[in-house]
């Protein structure tokens, strides 16, 4: 799958730290509470975009968070071991990179 944006997301200390790898370039790095609110944030986000959007996603809740996203046509989600990656920065490229 070709893709336009890559996301990494680490869950860690009650927080969901966001990155996103657009075109090889880190446009923005934010972050959200681990909770439903942030959650739904990250949905939004993601529906509004509208290309198909790879997401990398480790830490505590990565798990949880996955299947929260949900199974959506155009997106993959891969759930990455903390020990590989586990800032954003770096989950965002390891979607970039796996194909």
């Amino acid at each position: 799958m070709n893709s336009d944006l890559c996301l990494g997301i680490a869950s860690k200390n009650g927080t969901f730290e966001i990155a996103t790898l657009d075109h090889g370039k880190i446009s923005v790095v934010m972050r959200f509470p681990a909770t439903g609110m942030g959650i739904e944030a990250i949905r939004c986000f993601l529906t509004s975009y509208g290309h198909p959007v790879r997401l990398a996603v480790a830490g505590v809740t990565a798990l949880s968070l996955a299947l929260a996203l949900g199974n959506v046509p155009g997106r993959e989600t891969f759930i990455v071991s903390s020990t590989i990656a586990n800032q954003a920065v770096a989950l965002a490229h390891y979607a970039e990179h796996t194909a």
